[in-house]
């Protein structure tokens, strides 16, 4: 079953309509301009017959003399369609042409208001066109009679004229549309074959027959293909990097296990500690696999530093219940720290500075949360402790990550390589510094939500 949402459809129904729309108004347009030159061209010709029926005319005392055999033979057989009469001012017929013979419309014409001197009216009535001028003779002795000079004329030449020519248009505008509609739909496949060729491409990537999609698109598509190209990368490069990354994980384990291997039952406090080993192990590949996936901040994310703050906090006091640490918390108020950031990323990189600074601080663990001058759109997490410190020439190496993690160094563990993994899939850095209360101070700046 053919999609209802189908772009081809789509296209052809509304250029359909504006199509149709279109040279339906024009047909109206021309048909109503063609009426109108009709109707005033044939208005100008009874009123010519008019005029030349004024100049034959003559006043015999109050008699209006016409004489019986006109010009124009027209008058004078009453097959041809033509008819003139005359009128008084008491709406009797003073004369009337020899094609009256036929006609049946006396009564009619006697019935219709008189009109004013000098003016004219052009009707149709009863199959017939029409044309009446009233004038005023000047009698000898000086009175004023009126007269009203009629021309009838069959319509039938009229409308049928009328008629030809509304059959040729509107013939001729379906026959425009018909060929229009199968030029758009020639136009609408040609123009969309680049989509069936997307379309044919993912079926041969999905099939394995091909890698990325190939061949050339318009520019308005090129983005699109371009954007998918980088998609299918990304998928290829991160499955890639799982097959790594479970690599990399089988490789590191083996170190743990063969120690293992070797301790006696008493040793409980190794076996610990190289569970714990195997545990941070994998932990940090399989998020080492996750964070290296992705290639920038999602749109769309918000994350609360306020909550990550206060749940951290909490936790990590009931952690470190029985050392003699004070964790300094920002006071928030009404402020709402909100920051572009995936929720459980934003708690793990917090909580391995966090759990960094308890486990080196000696004292005091400090947070405070504001922003910097020229970064409006940032906020600035500084994380303190007054342990001893990182000098300068260390800073770096603590930062780096190497490719085996039996090369990070003793006692620094996996977390700050963890974090600064994390941080970079969002375009963001770890910064290191002295703190004012002696020991290392974190400074992050996040992207404000």
């Amino acid at each position: 079953m053919r999609s209802t949402f189908s772009l081809r459809r789509r296209l052809l129904v509304s250029a359909t309509i504006v199509l149709l729309l279109f040279l339906g108004l024009t047909g109206l347009a021309l048909d109503r301009a063609f009426e109108r030159s009709l109707v005033s061209g044939q208005a100008e010709r009874l009123f010519l017959r008019v005029l030349n029926l004024l100049a034959e005319s003559e006043l015999e005392g109050q008699t209006l003399w016409l004489p019986r055999y006109l010009s124009e033979e027209r008058y004078n057989s009453p097959e041809s369609g033509l008819v003139a009469l005359v009128l008084n001012g008491e709406r009797h017929i003073v004369w009337e042409s020899l094609s009256s013979e036929w006609l049946d419309v006396h009564d009619w014409i006697r019935a219709q208001p008189a009109i004013e001197p000098g003016q004219e009216q052009f009707g149709e009535q009863g199959g017939y066109v029409y044309e009446r001028y009233a004038v005023v003779w000047e009698n000898r002795d000086g009175t004023d009679q009126l007269f009203e000079y009629w021309v009838l004329e069959d319509a039938t030449p009229l409308n049928s004229t009328l008629q030809t020519f509304r059959r040729q248009l509107w013939g001729g505008l379906s026959g425009v549309t018909l060929a229009l509609l199968v030029a758009l739909w020639a136009v609408a496949r040609w123009g969309l074959k680049p989509l069936r060729t997307v379309a044919e491409n993912l079926r041969q990537i999905r099939a394995g027959d091909k890698a990325r999609l190939e061949g050339h698109y318009p520019d308005e598509l090129r983005p699109l293909t371009d954007n998918l190209n980088r998609l299918l990368e990304a998928e290829q490069g991160q499955r890639e990097r799982y097959r790594q990354a479970m690599a990399d994980l089988a490789h590191s384990l083996k170190t743990p296990l063969a120690v293992m291997r070797t301790l006696s039952p008493g040793d409980e406090a190794e076996l610990n500690d190289q569970v714990n080993r195997m545990d941070q192990i994998v932990r940090y590949q399989l998020q080492r696999a996750v964070t290296e996936a992705r290639t920038g901040p999602v749109l769309g994310q918000r994350s609360s530093l306020n909550l990550a703050l206060d749940r951290l906090g909490k936790a990590l006091e009931k952690a470190f219940l029985h050392e003699d640490k004070v964790l300094d918390l920002p006071e928030t108020g009404e402020a709402q720290w909100d920051v572009s950031l995936d929720n459980n990323d934003l708690l793990e990189v917090l909580g391995n500075l966090l759990e960094n600074g308890f486990k080196y601080g000696r004292s005091v663990i400090s947070v405070s949360v504001g922003e910097l001058e020229g970064e409006p759109d940032h906020w600035v997490v500084d994380i303190d402790d007054d342990g001893p410190g990182i000098s300068r020439e260390k800073r770096e190496r603590v930062l780096a990550r190497g490719q085996r993690l039996d090369t990070l160094q003793p006692g620094q563990g996996i977390g700050l390589s963890m974090v600064k993994d994390i941080l970079a899939s969002y375009g963001v850095s770890l910064r290191i510094d002295d703190s004012p209360l002696g020991g290392a101070r974190f400074r992050l700046v996040l992207p404000k939500a």
